[in-house]
């Protein structure tokens, strides 16, 4: 049952149940505290059909920035959503939109800023409430966000040695995640050793028979045999509160072995994709 008078966020926005919960735990104290320790902050999203945030249709995770499909809408394909304020009482999240991958040439309309935990239009008709989580191994509470990420991280010099020269950071839920030439997902094994990467060739919804997989072991330094930067790369994951369910039964996509080919060859092609982008913006 709910409480009588529901928590209130300063702006006097209605919180869903988990923001309510999260309220009154102190959750902006607790994103306070991890920002200032260096952690990270996702998004949860909670959507609903209705106007008032009634009618619960989905609740999810993303990552601060991170370019997901869109799959509520045929006018975008893609959005992401960036945290701009931090401060309790009055954090806030722009919505992007985009018509193909999250570069700001695709940009579909203007950012549209959403206040955390208030009942907003979000996407193809959707509402949504949003919630700021710490991501964090020291994270305990309904505060904590629960999701698991892979950190691609590109080297100057070989050996993973020198200067990082791009970082970026993928959820290994199985999100279906937007890129230049279509969409994908990430995953991992039952150890959390192995990443396994599926790029949907020219399909906006993570589907289809037109699929490219490719496997990377965690940890490992990678050489990219180039005589410039970057020359090496390396995949690392943060495992998060939601693992054991994640191998357990979460959705997994799975592939062809014979699509199954060298984390080398996998970061040599995109290395050269986001190289080729760069020279022409």
């Amino acid at each position: 049952p709910r409480p009588a008078t529901p928590p209130r966020w300063p702006s006097g926005a209605l919180l869903s149940d988990d923001a309510r919960g999260a309220a009154l735990l102190g959750v902006p104290w607790l994103l306070a505290r991890a920002l200032a320790e260096g952690d990270t902050v996702d998004v949860l999203v909670t959507t609903y059909r209705d106007p008032n945030c009634f009618e619960k249709v989905d609740e999810f995770t993303n990552l601060d920035e991170g370019c997901y499909a869109t799959l509520w809408t045929n006018l975008t394909r893609a959005y992401q959503l960036k945290i701009v304020v931090y401060d309790p009482g009055s954090q806030k999240v722009d919505l992007r939109e985009y018509i193909d991958d999250c570069w700001p040439v695709n940009l579909f309309r203007p950012a549209r800023t959403m206040q955390v935990g208030k009942c907003e239009p979000f996407i193809g008709g959707f509402y949504a409430i949003l919630g700021l989580r710490w991501r964090s191994p020291t994270c305990v509470g309904l505060s904590c966000s629960q999701i698991s990420v892979a950190m691609q991280r590109f080297y100057s010099e070989e050996n993973c040695a020198g200067v990082g020269v791009m970082t970026n950071y993928y959820p290994v839920q199985g999100e279906c995640m937007r890129w230049s030439n279509g969409t994908q997902t990430f995953t991992l094994d039952p150890e959390g050793r192995n990443i396994s990467q599926v790029q949907y060739m020219m399909n906006h919804e993570c589907g289809g028979s037109d699929v490219m997989g490719y496997w990377m072991m965690t940890g490992t330094c990678y050489s990219l045999y180039s005589d410039t930067s970057p020359k090496s790369f390396r995949w690392q994951v943060e495992l998060g509160k939601n693992y054991a369910s994640v191998v357990s039964g979460a959705r997994r996509s799975s592939i062809a072995g014979g699509f199954i080919t060298s984390a080398v060859v996998a970061s040599t092609v995109a290395w050269k994709v986001v190289a080729a982008i760069l020279s022409e913006r």
